[in-house]
This record gives C-alpha cells, sequence and structure tokens, in this order.
C-alpha cells in the first residue's frame, strides 16, 4: 500500500482531535489558542477571538522588511492539504473591519503535501511540512498583525484562522504599496460560499508572491464570488525543461528531468478584506531551513528560510530550454549548489539535506526530518525514505 493511502486510511480512522495551529509565525498567546477552524457563523472572526481569546500575550514577531521567513505548524489533522495565505493588518487589535493584505499564497498542499486525509490524531506533533515566504520590502514598517489562514481539501467545509503580533522594522515602504496587495479571501463562514470538498484551490488573485503546489491534482479556482472547477485564474505561456549541472570539491553533478510550467494568477478584487467565504512517519520530510536574512529578525525561536516568493500574471503551458549552473561544495552525499539553476523546482538531494531551485537561484541547503534521507542527485521530485524503509516522493512546483 502507498504511503498516501496508508496515512488516509490511518486518518481518517481516528477523530480530528489534533487539528492545525500556527507555531510559526508565532500567534497571540499559544498557551489559549485552540486548533478548532472559525465558527461556521463567523462568530470568532478575525484569529479565533473571543471566549477568552484575544490580541495579547505571545512573542511578537520581529520580522525585517524583505526578510525572508517560514511558516510552521503543529497538529496531525491536515484534511488532505489545501490551499493557504499569509496576509497582514495595521489594526495591532483586528476587528471584522480591518484590512487584511495577502503577502504570500500557498496554492495546494498545505499544510502536508502528498497527503490525503490526515497524518494522526496528536495535537502536539510539528507538522513536518514548513513553507518560506519573504516580507515585502516596499510596505511600511511599524506595527502590525500577521495572520495564516486555510481552507481544507477534504472533510467538513471549513476556514482556519490564527493570528500573531507583528512588528515590521525598516525603511522605505509606502502605504500605496500595501494597498496594491490582493485581499485576504474568506470562505465557509458567516453564511458565504463554501470551497469545493476533493480540490486544491488556486486564488484569482494570489498576489506576486506564490508557491504552486497544484501539479497533478484536481484544481478549482477561487475569488471574491466562491470556487468553480478548473484552473481559470488567468492566461498566458511558460517554458518547460532544460538541465542544470554542478561541481565542487566533492563528487556530484546531474541534469534534471522536465518541470511542470509554472502558473500565475492575476485578476482584480474588491477593497481590502473580503469578507466570502496522519503522525508522519519519519518518511515525511521537514524543510525547515537553519539561514539567516541579510536583515536577520529577532524572534527567538523564528527560523528563516529562503523564500520562493516570485512575481507575473498569468497561467499556461509552453516548453523551451534552459541550463543552470552553479559552484558546489561536497555534502554527505551529492554537491551543494550555488547561483542560478533551471528548471524552477529542480530538487537537489544532498542525503540528509536538500535544495530547491526558487526563482531561478538555488536555495540555502534544508534538513531533511530526523531519520529520513533522499536519494542523492537532481530531480524534479524529492525521493525520500526513512531508514530501512522504503521510499516516496514529494514534487513541489514554484510559481515563478
Amino acid at each position: 500500500m502507498s504511503f498516501s493511502k496508508i496515512v488516509a486510511v490511518a486518518g481518517l480512522a481516528t477523530l480530528v482531535s489534533g487539528h492545525m495551529k500556527m507555531k510559526s509565525p508565532a500567534p497571540f498567546d499559544p498557551s489559549a489558542l485552540n486548533n478548532s477552524p472559525l465558527d461556521a457563523s463567523g462568530s470568532d472572526f478575525p484569529c479565533k477571538f473571543g471566549n477568552g481569546y484575544s490580541a495579547t500575550g505571545g512573542t511578537t514577531n520581529q520580522y525585517a522588511l524583505g526578510s525572508q521567513q517560514t511558516l510552521e505548524f503543529v497538529g496531525q489533522a491536515t484534511h488532505g492539504g489545501g490551499s493557504c495565505q499569509v496576509s497582514i493588518t495595521y489594526d495591532t487589535t483586528p476587528t471584522k473591519d480591518s484590512k487584511w493584505k495577502v503577502i504570500h499564497s500557498i496554492e495546494g498542499g498545505c499544510p502536508a503535501k502528498g497527503v490525503s486525509g490526515n497524518m494522526g490524531d496528536s495535537a502536539d506533533a510539528d507538522d513536518p511540512f514548513t513553507y518560506p515566504y519573504t516580507i515585502p520590502s516596499d510596505i511600511p514598517a511599524g506595527k502590525a498583525t500577521i495572520a495564516w489562514t486555510w481552507f481544507n481539501k477534504v472533510g467538513n467545509r471549513e476556514m482556519y484562522m490564527n493570528c500573531g503580533a507583528l512588528e515590521l522594522t525598516g525603511t522605505g515602504g509606502s502605504q500605496d504599496n500595501f494597498d496594491k496587495l490582493p485581499d485576504m479571501l474568506m470562505f465557509n463562514i458567516g453564511g458565504k460560499p463554501q470551497t469545493l470538498e476533493g480540490y486544491d484551490y488556486v486564488f484569482q488573485d494570489a498576489g506576486s508572491s506564490v508557491e504552486d503546489n497544484t501539479s497533478g491534482g484536481q484544481v478549482a479556482t477561487c475569488g471574491t464570488s466562491g470556487c468553480t472547477p478548473g484552473n481559470s485564474a488567468g492566461s498566458g505561456s511558460g517554458s518547460g525543461s532544460g538541465s542544470g549541472s554542478g561541481s565542487g570539491s566533492g563528487s556530484g553533478s546531474s541534469s534534471a528531468a522536465p518541470a511542470p510550467a509554472p502558473s500565475s494568477s492575476a485578476a482584480t478584487g474588491g477593497a481590502g478584506g473580503v469578507f466570502v467565504t496522519q503522525a508522519p512517519s519519519a518518511t515525511a520530510p521537514a524543510a525547515t531551513a537553519t539561514a539567516t536574512a541579510a536583515d536577520p529578525t529577532t524572534q527567538v525561536t523564528q527560523p528563516t528560510a529562503t523564500a520562493s516568493a516570485g512575481s507575473g500574471s498569468g497561467s499556461g503551458s509552453g516548453s523551451g530550454s534552459g541550463s543552470g549552473s552553479g559552484s558546489g561544495s561536497s555534502g554527505s552525499s551529492g554537491s551543494t549548489m550555488t547561483g542560478a539553476c533551471s528548471p524552477e523546482g529542480t530538487y537537489n538531494c544532498l542525503g540528509s539535506s536538500y535544495q530547491q531551485c526558487a526563482s531561478g537561484q538555488w536555495s540555502v541547503v534544508m534538513q531533511m526530518a530526523a531519520g529520513t534521507t533522499c536519494q542523492a542527485g537532481q530531480s524534479t521530485q524529492l525521493s525520500i525514505s526513512a531508514v530501512g524503509k522504503r521510499d516516496f516522493k514529494i514534487a513541489r512546483a514554484f510559481r515563478a
């Protein structure tokens, strides 16, 4: 039986007592935050405020403009994944009228990739899947609130939202740039439109910073009026195949297989804050990075990672060729790559760690989950195995 089928059976056989919570950014008062979705009535929107929970307590996330951050979760009720957004408001105590703007969208595979149901029923287990994103460099500095929202793929039609205190540092940003960002979408609460079960969601206006994990999945396009089957977010063209190689003091070079052509969405939305409404085995990957951004953050528990942010509009397909090259040093297996790369989304496995081609550049080296390794070399799929167990593959496509 495949890994995904095993997880699906295990997840569906358990009660979802271990829903998901945001771990990083640090949420308001994490000890008081429960892991349930927003109430279907919308009464606890935003941020699950109410019943004694409010915008107090917890660690203030101090992020520099332009810095690279990582979205992390706790829990195992991943509901087959789904799609997520990271948003910001400059209200330090958000209300139903706050203006939320999206700084990063994750389309499909959030908060877990390649999982058909739940990973287990533990509320305290760390989610091994992590998601890099970048704080925009051109928005205002100052005190704010950051939020994670999630629309689950399978199960009850729900919306999850956790928030945390945020302080943005730096200079040079403008309110106009913030206002131009997409509005945060909302579904499944307050009698608003519902998402379609069993689909990965492509956001009609996802913004310029998007991680696309929808390759090979059933897709629905979601906007202010609801969701419709198919990818109708935009049109355009893309380029497809190429190879990349590198060399260093160790050995290891290989060619990359063609990656799916990246797609992007570009559509207009209404004004701010649109109210629209299983435990994994050691075979699950972790993408927690240990690199520090050029302008570092000061939250003690907050790691940083190279983000897969990009810009552009339209989606479609095309063909072409490209090449990537860089220098590298030997790792535990394979060779660490630096510099330009192609095609987008290619993995470079070093055995106990890996990199990925994102926005035309090799990312920092990221460690695999404890007890897991990947098959050395470059490929569009990351072949992961636990010590003494057979492997499975994870594929991720990034939008340029």
